[in-house]
């Protein structure tokens, strides 16, 4: 098995900032698009995205980049962001600690299957072990199956439903 893509070299997760806003709110378009088929205004997603980088929301976005390559993200720095993904945070009173929740994943189109969600995941779960979360949990979308499996591979099992009572259309 191939090394994670975070022991590569080339290959750094940080948490997302203010100047990231743009590539936030337009990779979670296009998750929402691809996943849900769902058209978001640009405008709400981009206040979503920049509550949770002003620190407004219990939230934080994990961005990976790639050395060498322009991405045109806000850091014209050499690096490229290919992943994210976004944490919140449920205090669990059965465990006395907090659950992070992982949303808004979403990997460039050409750079999936190359390990960076992997080690994506790998690196958020280590913080929150480190941190003394009770642990990981996420939801897919129920006809999502690619995301099914991918989740499974990490070793995650799903033994709940999650049901919703949303007031929006999207």
């Amino acid at each position: 098995m191939a090394a994670p893509a975070a022991q590569h070299d080339g290959v750094h997760i940080r948490k997302g900032a203010l100047a990231d806003v743009e590539l936030v709110a337009s990779f979670n378009q296009a998750m929402a698009k691809e996943t849900e088929d769902l058209a978001i205004p640009h405008d709400v997603v981009t206040r979503g995205a920049k509550a949770v980088l002003e620190g407004k929301a219990a939230a934080a976005y994990y961005l990976l980049e790639v050395d060498g390559e322009n991405g045109g993200d806000a850091a014209d720095d050499g690096h490229k962001v290919v992943a994210q993904l976004m944490i919140t945070f449920e205090w669990s009173d059965w465990r006395a600690a907090d659950v992070w929740w992982v949303q808004s994943v979403y990997v460039r189109p050409e750079y999936r299957r190359r390990g960076y969600f992997r080690a994506l995941y790998a690196h958020v779960r280590a913080e929150a072990q480190a941190a003394g979360a009770a642990g990981l949990r996420l939801y897919a979308d129920v006809g999502n199956e690619r995301a099914h499996r991918a989740y499974e591979g990490l070793g995650m099992r799903s033994h709940y439903k999650v049901f919703e009572d949303m007031f929006t259309s999207y």
